[in-house]
Parts: C-alpha cells; structure tokens; sequence
C-alpha cells in the first residue's frame, strides 16, 4: 500500500515526466522525499549556521596557541610538555571523526552536533581547576577535544550534502569561519591579560555555547544517492501481465501486422534496441522511466554500513589520506609554535599574536576567492589542492629567512592563503575522489588519521627540537618538507582512481547481475506486452 501512495506522490510531482535519480524532481520512497542537493535556498542558512560552528570549532583551536606562553610561566614546564595540551585538543578533533560520522549515520548531525557542544563547554569549565599540565592533557584535551569532534564534522558534511554545483563556494564560505583566529587570537590575549588563563577559558565556555544553538539550524535532508533502483521489484510488481509460458523467441513477429509497414519497421527496430539493451545492461532505471510509461520504477534505500570500513582498501582514499596527515602535521606545528617563534625573534607580547591574526584573515580571504575560482572549473581541484600546498611549502622557507615582525606578516600572509585554499578544498576533493554517499565515512576516516599521525605528533616534535636546539629553525624546515611531501602525493591520485574504475568494471560487476527474480527471457516478454499496449 505504501509503494502505491508512493507510486501516485511521484506521478502527482511529475509534471512533464516522470521523477528519476537523475533529474531534479524530488522521488517519495515509503512517505519520505528524496532530492539533489538544493544547490542554495536553506542550503544558504547552513552555511550561515557552518560558518558559526567553525568559528567556534576550528577558528577556537588555532587559536589556543595564545595560551602557550601563559600556560607554560604558569606551571613552568618546557614547550614539549604545554605543546601537548593543544595538540591532544587537536588531533582529538580528528582522532574521533570516525566516531563522530558513526553517530552522525545512526542518529543524525543536529544531535551529534549539540552533544558535542556541551562537550565542550564541560571540558572547558573544569580545566579552570588545572594544577598540573597532565590535567589539562584529560580536560581540554580529551574531553573538549571529543567534544569538538562531534561538533564540527557532522557540520561539514552538511555542506557536501546541500550542494553540488556551488560546492566550493558554499565549502569557501563555511570554511571562512576558522579564519576566526584572525579576531579571536587578540580577544584571547586581552582575555589572558585581565583574568589570567582560568577566566579566559570560562569566557570561551560560554561562547561555545553557542554550538546548541547552531544544531538546532542544520535541518536534515534526504538525497537522491542514498536510493537504488530495483528491477526485480519493478518488473515484480507489475505482475499482471508476467505469462505463464514465455515463447522461446522472445519477440515475436507479426504482432503490428495491421499497421503499416513504416509503423511495423519502426517498432520492430525499437523492439531490436530495446532487447539488445536488456541483454547487455539489464533493466535500467532510464529504459523504464523513458520508455515505459505503465511500469512504476521501485527505489530501495541504500544500505549503509553505520561506517564503511571498505574505504580502507581504497587506494584513492589512500592516497587522499596520506596528502591529508602529512600536509596536517606541517600546518599543526606552524600555528602552534608561530606566535613562541615570534617571542624569540623579539616580537612584542601583543604583537606576537597579530601574526595569527594576519593568517587567520588571509585564510578566510582565500576560502572566499579560491572556492568560487575553483566551481568555474578551470583547473581540477585536485591540480589546486597541489597548488596550495606547495605555496605553504614556499612561505614556510621564506619564514626561515624573517627576523623582524614586517618581515613575519608577510610570511603569514602568503601562508595563509595558502593554507586558506588547501582548507576550502579539502571536502570538495574528497567528494570528487569518493562521492558522496560515502563522505561521512570517508572524511571521517581520514580526519582520524591526520589526527593521529599528524596533528598529535607535530607539535610536540616541534617542541622537542626546540628544547634541543633552543631554535624553532629546525622545525620550520620540517613543516616545509611535510607540505613539499603532500603537494607531489597527489601525483599518484589518477593511477588509483584509474585502478578503481577498472575494478568496478570487471564482469563480476556487470549490472545485468542486479536481475535475481525474474529470467530475462520473463523480462523481454514483459517489456514486449508493455509496448503492444502502449502502442
């Protein structure tokens, strides 16, 4: 009864043809729509509410290295030790995306999203009682750390899922939003200076607040890629005209005798076609919806593992995955140690943290600019992706030649815009190399690797290169090698993606294998009474 009402819903929606899964008419399976991606409309409201979320999320990592000064006087350990506070609380972001995208599967992004911002707000709150560093590597770290993930993965892929055309754009825009650094690094600072590190971090609970409210506007919605066709249930379904005898034959001549001639050539012509299409590809969605006006096209949803472990043996997720760690712990370490570097060099308590400022603004100018540039389609996004890191490569080598603070704002600006990019177009990639259906499990995995080989990591090794040499000369030449690392991986892309697409074709996947109930001989004599009827 259901798969009638749906049947009616999808003719009564279709006004010049039938809905498929490959046009913009929205299909009801069981009751519930199922749509492209809008492409705009409230898809401009979750932007506005993405944005919020990475302000809060991403924008408040990056700058929590105003902290590192405060927090290494106050327990007067070295920089190892205090870098490790910050980069559990980063690679944790990372670290528990896989967690973040199996709840986001089971139970939807709006709750993830609002747990993850109460996550948050408690971790803050009772790292205010911090007497050693090792606490802060359990409460900021872990618990606001975990909290961070749930908060802002769910809230990424809602971009992937509400665009398509202006993907980038919409993914640029969002993203702008962890170019918040550029204001919140001096508002931290101010912080520290009038309440001291404990009642700078209360005030930043009550901002993160926020993120609840954010999750009440990410308004799920159903897509299109998240449906089958099933032409074993279509051709079922329209069981009233199955025979009980199939003739041999299959099509049978004669059957338009009384036309004329031209009519009956073109028929049996068709009739050919349509056979040899059926032999070869099996049922299709299009050869129904186009051709046969009276068969119902069925729609199963998807099954979907609540994480698809699958992606593991993907050697273009691999190779997506590996540019992501090791462009992630160069990115990690540099805006951890940059404002301590500028300390060192003689830089000014208050302008030290100008320069995440400066990179904070940049980033969000080139989010804006290179997502639009990169929707004209151009140059492949893939190309760009390399572009962007090699640019961060040759900003990190002209920072090893700064010593006045002129010197570092425009070692941070070209950073920044290189980095900005590379940001914007991570998802976008992603989608391109994996699709869509796939993003959550997919970005999720890897996050959780740049977390854990890359953003924990990074930092702390930095710290202990300073602590042996009493210079931050080395570990900027590290973070050099790692974006020059990542640019030439993308290299190897086209050959995995190459090696896939010859997989997924090979004869154990053909789609005539999708035909499990009805024989295709069945199949042809019911597609031949469909046509005499129609005719």
């Amino acid at each position: 009864m259901a798969a009638d009402k749906d049947a009616s819903n999808n003719e009564k929606h279709g006004q010049l043809h039938r809905p498929s899964l490959h046009d913009t008419q929205p299909l009801y399976v069981d009751r519930k729509s199922y749509v492209k991606p809008p492409d705009g409309g409230f898809g401009w409201v979750i932007v506005m509410a993405v944005w919020v979320d990475n302000v809060l999320c991403i924008g408040m990592l990056k700058s929590m290295g105003v902290l590192f000064p405060a927090l290494k006087a106050y327990f007067n350990e070295g920089a190892a030790a205090i870098s490790w506070i910050n980069s559990i609380s980063l690679s944790m972001r990372a670290t528990a995306a896989p967690l973040s995208a199996a709840l986001s599967n089971r139970f939807g992004e709006r709750r993830v999203v609002g747990v993850g911002g109460i996550m948050v707000f408690v971790g803050m709150v009772i790292s205010v009682f911090a007497t050693t560093p090792y606490y802060l590597y359990l409460s900021l770290g872990c618990i606001s750390g975990l909290g961070f993930a749930l908060a802002s993965l769910p809230a990424l892929t809602m971009i992937g899922r509400y665009f398509n055309k202006k993907r980038s754009l919409a993914n640029g825009l969002s993203r702008s939003g962890g170019g918040g650094i550029f204001f919140l690094a001096p508002v931290l600072q101010m912080l520290i200076e009038a309440y001291g590190w404990q009642g700078c971090l209360l005030v930043i609970a009550a901002l993160e607040l926020h993120l609840c409210a954010v999750a009440l506007l990410l308004r799920p919605v159903r897509l299109k890629s998240e449906l089958e066709f099933d032409p074993s249930q279509t051709l079922s379904r329209h069981g009233s005209v199955i025979p009980g005898h199939v003739p041999a034959g299959g099509f049978q001549k004669g059957y338009l005798a009384r036309r004329a001639i031209s009519a009956q050539e073109q028929q049996e012509k068709f009739n050919t076609e349509m056979e040899d299409r059926v032999k070869e590809y099996g049922i299709t969605e299009s050869l129904i919806v186009e051709n046969f006006p009276r068969i119902e096209p069925v729609y199963n949803v998807k099954k979907t593992r609540i994480l698809d472990f699958s992606l593991l043996k993907d050697p273009s997720w691999m190779v997506i995955t590996f540019n992501l760690v090791i462009c992630q712990m160069g990115y990690s370490l540099t805006l951890v140690h940059i404002v301590a570097r500028a300390r060192l060099l003689g830089v000014g308590e208050y302008q030290a943290p100008l320069l995440l400022s400066c990179i904070g603004l940049s980033e969000i100018i080139a989010q804006l600019s290179s997502g639009a540039f990169a929707d004209r389609g151009y140059v492949k996004r893939i190309h760009l992706h390399s572009m962007y890191q090699f640019i961060m490569c040759l900003a990190t080598i002209y920072s090893l030649f700064c010593t006045t603070f002129l010197s570092l704002i425009i070692y941070c600006v070209l950073f920044g815009c290189g980095s900005g990019s590379w940001q914007g177009n991570i998802l976008p990639i992603t989608i391109d190399t994996l699709g869509l259906t796939q993003l959550r499990s997919a970005y999720g995995f890897c996050l959780f690797f740049s977390g854990t080989c890359g953003q924990l990591i990074g930092p702390p090794i930095a710290g202990a290169l300073f602590d042996a040499t009493q210079s931050y000369t080395t570990s900027f030449i590290l973070a050099s090698c790692c974006f020059f690392t990542a640019s030439i991986s993308l290299f190897l892309e086209p050959m995995a993606s190459n090696y896939m697409k010859r997989k997924r074709a090979s004869p154990e996947k053909s789609p005539k294998k999708t035909m499990v109930d009805i024989t295709q001989s069945q199949t042809i004599n019911i597609l031949k009474q469909e046509m005499q009827h129609h005719a």
